[in-house]
């Protein structure tokens, strides 16, 4: 019998099984379990890409094969006016000097610090979202101000701290039932205003709680948030210039990482170094500390998850109790205007009609969509799989795409193409504004690959042949890409695989520019005064190709919204599947949210069909 002769290229696992969690893709990338257990820990339970990111950054972190515990707290957070408010505060008062309160976020303690090992992060959040019983939800936490020489604070009151004790004593119970060891907090809950703070700071830091008052309605959430145990006794610095390391101990440092120097050490250096451990690489070495400026402890802690504790009742009442001169009077529809509403929303058929009779007003439209489906996220480690040693792509795959743009193979890596359905996708989409007799004046896309092959099909199934715009402000949260940015194609290289971009374009924001790391509330502004300008320098309507997160940070504060805390961008990402598309209108009062005028794209997934299974 003759034999099998060796396989040059075998078919990955990833591809014969589409249902492997991510700590099984991490494993079959080759980490080590405890390693991928660390990093999916580390990064939240946010996806493989960010796990392996992780790993790949802190290679050289000496403690990587280290058996440690992550230490985890919960806390209730406020999310509304109150936490803006707080926030300002924690501002000011840190004008006068830093004390204890500014090494965290606002919150309430409800259970303190605890242990638990990497491979259990995933039932710490499950068993949190499983004790909140949705009948049981209150309308407001009412505080009151408290005020000494040595603690200020505002703590909640007796009614509200029963409901509060019931969700950490059974969080605990739930923690104890899974081996864990930890402590609820029962008694005196407060949410820490200063302390620690000298003397002569006692009458400014009274006259500004004061000032603040305890009693805006709000918002509060749960959150489980866990940080590196090397953190505990340590400040946190955050990194404001770069610096190259000069000799072998010395620690190299980028804009935006986050350095964790001993208690003590600042004030104990002569010459101005200090010795630290880098958040993003885990290593350590001396560093300038002119380089870096203090922040709170909080800011490089990982957040597992967030659980809504009140209805929001307050605020329905507030909005009631509105003079009705200050209600947004709402736009009118034309002709043309879907006048599909939500569910429980009555429409009022007379105003329509009325509407509808009216003159129709062509008002200027915004449409944002995200970008179809991804090879990475379809099929995993495809690079390997898919190269020959020479260098030549095969399509191992029809959901894979036939061909792909001529690029350096390890930039695929952070900037994957198109799926074969992500093409689709986008050609329906395109067909589906044509039928709907939406015009298009200009087109603005994100430098990633995907973004631009999304755009290049909506605007074929568009019949449309304008110009593709990049602009590398349309890249989604930095947040989400540890080791810098992506290398993107050019617009030569762009051109040269066949995409009409428009090599005239002056992009507002250059990729240089961008930072390499930014919060939540960056990343808004950044997408607000983007989007602003992009109208500022256009005329009529305006198509934009980017990312899961860009629907809400291009909109929200461009129709009066506020900025969401990070915790709710990263929940609202998960919520808008490729393609999702928003519609923004200009009015007398304004932008304004709109249906699409055409329906969504849904479909199931398709798991890999292997035929020997007939056998």
């Amino acid at each position: 019998m003759a034999t099998l002769p060796p396989r040059k290229n075998p078919t990955a696992t990833k591809i014969s099984k589409q249902q492997l969690t991510p700590l099984q893709t991490l494993l079959q990338l080759g980490f080590p379990k405890h390693r991928a257990e660390k990093a999916l820990a580390a990064t939240g339970h946010r996806g493989v890409q960010l796990a392996s990111d992780w790993l790949l950054a802190h290679v050289r972190d000496p403690t990587l094969d280290f058996i440690t515990h992550r230490q985890y707290v919960l806390y209730a957070c406020p999310t509304g006016a109150l936490a803006e408010h707080l926030l300002t505060f924690w501002a000011e008062s840190k004008e006068l000097g830093w004390n204890g309160a500014h090494n965290f976020i606002p919150h309430i303690t409800l259970v303190s610090f605890f242990q638990a090992s990497d491979e259990l992060t995933s039932e710490l959040v499950s068993s949190l979202e499983n004790i909140i019983d949705l009948d049981e939800l209150c309308d407001r936490i009412d505080l009151e101000t408290y005020v000494s020489p040595n603690f200020m604070g505002l703590f909640v009151k007796d009614a509200d701290t029963k409901w509060l004790t019931k969700i950490s004593t059974n969080y605990v119970d739930k923690l104890t039932s899974l081996g864990i060891t930890a402590k609820p907090q029962v008694k005196s809950l407060h949410l820490t205003l200063a302390y620690q703070f000298p003397s002569n700071l006692f009458q400014p830091l009274r006259l500004m709680v004061e000032k603040l008052g305890p009693t805006t309605p709000d918002n509060w959430e749960l959150r489980l948030y866990s940080r590196d145990p090397r953190l505990q006794n340590s400040h946190v610095h955050k990194v404001i210039h770069a610096y190259t390391s000069k000799e072998h101990d010395d620690l190299e440092l980028r804009v935006g990482d986050y350095v964790y120097i001993p208690e003590g050490a600042c004030d104990a250096s002569t010459d101005g170094w200090v010795e630290g451990t880098s958040w993003l690489t885990g290593t350590s070495g001396h560093l300038p500390l002119n380089h870096t400026k203090r922040t709170a402890e909080s800011d490089s802690w990982t957040l597992h998850t967030t659980i809504q504790i009140n209805n929001k009742k307050s605020e329905i009442v507030e909005e009631e109790a509105m003079p009705k001169t200050r209600k947004q009077q709402p736009s009118l529809l034309s002709m043309e205007d879907s006048v599909d509403t939500p569910d429980g929303v009555e429409i009022n058929k007379e105003s329509i009609e009325k509407a509808s009779s009216s003159p129709v007003v062509s008002a200027r439209q915004i449409f944002i969509c995200r970008h179809g489906e991804r090879v990475d996220f379809t099929f995993g480690a495809w690079i390997p799989y898919c190269f020959e040693e020479n260098g030549c792509y095969v399509r191992r795959d029809l959901n894979m795409p036939k061909e792909i743009p001529l690029r350096n193979i390890r930039d695929f890596q952070n900037d994957s193409p198109l799926t074969t359905v992500g093409e689709v996708q986008a050609g329906l989409v395109g067909e589906a504004m044509k039928s709907s007799n939406i015009k298009i004046d200009v087109a603005f896309t994100s430098p990633s690959l995907r973004c631009v092959q999304t755009l290049a099909h909506i605007l074929k199934g568009l019949d449309l042949d304008i110009p593709m715009k990049i602009e590398p402000g349309l890249i989604e949260w930095l947040a989400w890409y540890p080791n810098g940015i992506p290398v993107w194609m050019t617009s030569e290289e762009l051109i040269n695989a066949g995409f009409n971009v428009d090599k005239n374009y002056s992009q507002i924001i250059q990729a240089k520019d961008l930072p390499l790391k930014e919060n939540a509330a960056q990343y808004y502004e950044r997408s607000y005064e983007l989007i602003k300008q992009i109208i500022e320098s256009t005329v009529g309507n305006i198509l934009i190709v980017a990312h899961a997160a860009s629907l809400a940070a291009c909109t929200k504060q461009l129709t009066g919204g506020q900025i969401p805390p990070a915790a709710e961008v990263t929940k609202l990402v998960q919520r808008v599947p490729y393609l999702a598309c928003l519609a923004a209108r200009e009015g007398l009062n304004g932008w304004q949210l709109h249906p699409p005028p055409f329906p969504p794209i849904t479909h199931t997934s398709n798991s890999r069909f292997d035929w020997k299974v007939l056998m």
